[in-house]
This record gives C-alpha cells, sequence and structure tokens, in this order.
C-alpha cells in the first residue's frame, strides 16, 4: 500500500510539472538575466553599478513639455467631447506627425525620399524590433548570421523563434591596439558563414558592447558579399547612431547603392534622447519588407503609445533647433574620456569606443588580483557563473565597490572563450555614479602599489 501510495504521489506531481511547464521554445528566454543579477548584487554591495547601459545622468527637458503638448485635450468631458485624443490608439504603423517626422529627418541620410506611410513601423523599442523582423522574415531552421560579440537579446529572440544564430566574431585586436576601430570583420569568414539556409545577416553599429563604428569601405566590402546571395535580408540595428565620436561619421547601411531594398534598419527614440523607459523604437524598410513587420506588430502589440510618439516627433524638432544632437555626442565624449583615463590609469587597458554607451577591457589585473585562473575545462555549456570575465565582475563588485557586465554573455556559446579576460563598462551615467567608481578604482590601485 505505501507503494503504491508513493507511485500515486509521484504520478500526481509529474502531473502537474507537466501542466506548469512553459514552452519549449521559451528556454533560453527563461535563462536567467545577467543584467539584472548584476545589478541586484550592485545594490547588496552599495557599488558603483558601471554594468547596465542606461542613461542615469536624466533626459533632455524638452521631452517633459512635449508629452504634456501629446496629452493635451485628451481629458473627460462631461458634455461633449474632448478636444483632442492624444491618449488613445494612432495607426499601428507609426502615429502620423512621427512617421512624417522620421521620414522628413532620415529621406536625405539615406539618399531618397521615404514614404511615411509604407516604409516605417514603429515598434515597443528596439528590442521588439529586433522580434519582429525575425518573425516576420524567418522561418524555424532558418539561420540568422550575425556579426559576435553582439546584443545578448538577439540570442533569446532568435531561440524562442526556432531560428539558428551563426556568430562571426569580430577579430580582437593585437595586444597593442587602443581603439574599438580595431576590431574587424573577415569577409571569407562571412562569406563561409552564409548558406542556403541563411535568411538575415544582422549587425550593430556603432556596435555594442564594442562601440566600433564600421566605416563606409567596411560597409560596402559586407555589401558585396550581400549581393551575391539573393535570399539574404539585412537587418542593421543603427540605436547609436547619435552616440559617436572623435568626429567619426555614422554611415548608414541601406544607404549603400542597392541596399535599401535589402536591409531593415532600427532605431531607437530612448537611446537618441536618453529615456529608455519610453519604449519607442521604430524600423525603416522598403515597403515589401515593412508590410509584414506591420502585419507582426499589430497582431502583437497593435501600436506603440501615441503620446509618446507624438513628443518624439516634438523632440526631433526641438534637437534640430537646440543643437541637441551635437550637444549628446560631446556631452558623451566627455563621459568616455574620463572614464578612459581613469581606466587607464590603473592598467585595465580599455579599447577606446568610437561609439555607443561601454568601454571594453582587458580585465588581467583583476584576475591577478583575485586569483581567478582560467582554466583548461572550459566548454561552450560550461554555465556562464563559472565563466571567468563573470567571477572577475562578481569580485569587483565585492572587493573593488564598482560593477561591470562580463564580455562572455555577448557571443554564443562555442566563442566565449574569447571574453575570458573581457569586462565592460558603461558610461552612460551620471556625475556621481562616475565619480564614486573612478574613486574606488583609483583606491583599489593605491593598495595594490601599497601591497
Amino acid at each position: 500500500q505505501a507503494s503504491a501510495a508513493a507511485q500515486r504521489g509521484s504520478a500526481a506531481m509529474a502531473a502537474e510539472a507537466e501542466a506548469f511547464r512553459p514552452a519549449k521554445r521559451l528556454k533560453a528566454a527563461l535563462a536567467p538575466n545577467i543584467f539584472a543579477q548584476f545589478t541586484a548584487l550592485a545594490n547588496q554591495h552599495k557599488a558603483a553599478n558601471l554594468g547596465q547601459g542606461f542613461p542615469s545622468f536624466g533626459s533632455p527637458d524638452f521631452l517633459r513639455k512635449a508629452v504634456e503638448d501629446a496629452m493635451d485635450g485628451d481629458v473627460f468631458a462631461e458634455t461633449g467631447a474632448p478636444k483632442a485624443l492624444g491618449n488613445q490608439y494612432t495607426r499601428p504603423g507609426g502615429e502620423p506627425t512621427f512617421a512624417q517626422t522620421v521620414a522628413r529627418i532620415y529621406g536625405p541620410r539615406f539618399n531618397r525620399q521615404l514614404d511615411p506611410m509604407k516604409e516605417i513601423v514603429t515598434t515597443i523599442g528596439a528590442q521588439e524590433a529586433i522580434f519582429t523582423c525575425f518573425f516576420s522574415w524567418t522561418d524555424p531552421e532558418d539561420e540568422v548570421v550575425l556579426f559576435t560579440p553582439c546584443f545578448d537579446a538577439v540570442v533569446k529572440s532568435a531561440s524562442t523563434l526556432g531560428v539558428k544564430l551563426v556568430g562571426v566574431n569580430m577579430k580582437p585586436p593585437d595586444s597593442g591596439a587602443t581603439s574599438s576601430k580595431a576590431w574587424t570583420v573577415n569577409m571569407d569568414e562571412l562569406e563561409a558563414a552564409i548558406t542556403s539556409k541563411t535568411r538575415i545577416l544582422m549587425f550593430n553599429t556603432p556596435s555594442a558592447p564594442l562601440g566600433k563604428v564600421f566605416r563606409k569601405e567596411e560597409l560596402e566590402a559586407i555589401a558585396a558579399v550581400v549581393k551575391k546571395h539573393p535570399r539574404l535580408l539585412v537587418i542593421s540595428d543603427e540605436v547609436y547612431e547619435r552616440c559617436v565620436y572623435d568626429k567619426v561619421s555614422h554611415f548608414h547601411f541601406a544607404a549603400l547603392p542597392d541596399m535599401f531594398e535589402r536591409t531593415m534598419t532600427l532605431f531607437s527614440v530612448g537611446k537618441t534622447f536618453s529615456c529608455t523607459g519610453w519604449r519607442v523604437g521604430y524600423i525603416i524598410a522598403p515597403a515589401a519588407l515593412a508590410e509584414p513587420l506591420l502585419a507582426t506588430h499589430t497582431a502583437v502589440n497593435f501600436c506603440a503609445p501615441t503620446p509618446l510618439q507624438k513628443a518624439s516627433a516634438a523632440a526631433f524638432q526641438k534637437a534640430e533647433q537646440e543643437g541637441y544632437f551635437e550637444w549628446i555626442s560631446t556631452m558623451m565624449q566627455e563621459k568616455r574620456d574620463k572614464l578612459v583615463k581613469v581606466l587607464q590609469e590603473i592598467g585595465l587597458n580599455p579599447l577606446v569606443p568610437e561609439g555607443g554607451y561601454f568601454v571594453i577591457c582587458d580585465a588581467s589585473i583583476f584576475l591577478a588580483a583575485a586569483n581567478i585562473s582560467i582554466s583548461d575545462t572550459l566548454r561552450p555549456e560550461t554555465p556562464l557563473e563559472e565563466r571567468p570575465d563573470v567571477k572577475i565582475c562578481r569580485w569587483m563588485t565585492e572587493h573593488v565597490g564598482v560593477t561591470a557586465i562580463p564580455v562572455s554573455p555577448f557571443y554564443l556559446p562555442e566563442s566565449r572563450h574569447h571574453a575570458n579576460r573581457l569586462i565592460r563598462f558603461a558610461f552612460c551615467k551620471d556625475e556621481a555614479t562616475m565619480s564614486l567608481a573612478a574613486e574606488r578604482l583609483r583606491q583599489w590601485h593605491r593598495r595594490q602599489r601599497n601591497e
């Protein structure tokens, strides 16, 4: 009887486990989030958090009025009707004023006249834009070739949809390199990665986490490869387009000859105006590519928030009038330079980024100080928490009081060994956090020299 009861209990437990088993396709999406883990660890140890890449220095003041104006008039009316309906649904492809603003600004940058009603699709942030592109233009078993290291959300989107990712690793710079431009793509390796199963090529410029800004000649070389493959589409993630430094120019891949027809270009209001919580992204693509994107977006979200789209349109106009785009680039470069100076002082050998929010460093000095070795037993399947770059970021948070992010999560598993010594600092932070991080890094360095 006891044995029968135990069997019934086991069967009941198995049935309950099966009842609450989420879809298998969510396996990667349900994995622990490394950014959330390190944010929690930073809070626990009251560390200066240079980990997660969101701006903590505040948004431009003109956004506040832009939102107020967007919502003006949409208040409850006991009689008659409200003067406006700025808080209600708008067209799925994009609130008309915002779509027209995007077309006006980017038409000259893309060397063409853009149709705001057919060639622009707004999304809930650029992250939704990635998922929408994959969902609309890949089938299970299709392959996406992407340059790595890359934004980790790409991996979760692809896994959820049953799409295989094929990484083309950007070549690490030589030991004497000092700039992110030293990261390069081998075109022979790119060509070899593309097969009959490849549906999309995806890359990011300026690149996160590297800060590399692809030069026009590099993009032309990529375009030459794309032209050899008639079925191949391109996702060009350009959310950091306004954060480019050292007088380097950002160039749109879709502006190259014959590339607009093949390319979905992704942008982010949150990155442009330091308001990442707005979750307003947009895709520029030819009508043939945009129509399925719109169908996916409509099925999932219907539309992005109306008042924030209207406010974004006003923000672009105000930014042009006040020189905001020039200011944000200059301000961010100053933050970058301050952090780089400290990192160089203590011997972290940063690769100075030409764009974006992040600095990549060789953390060998921290590995030595923490007595963390790089084991020969590391494998692609080794859990992230056992990898040396993850261990060193945890040790830094606990013993130095500064939080960075490990770089291995930005690689596909088979290539994570490239990040064994690499960590990432974010410099999109307020002055108080930046100063505290600098002070603690210097204090640690002085202690090391005195021991």
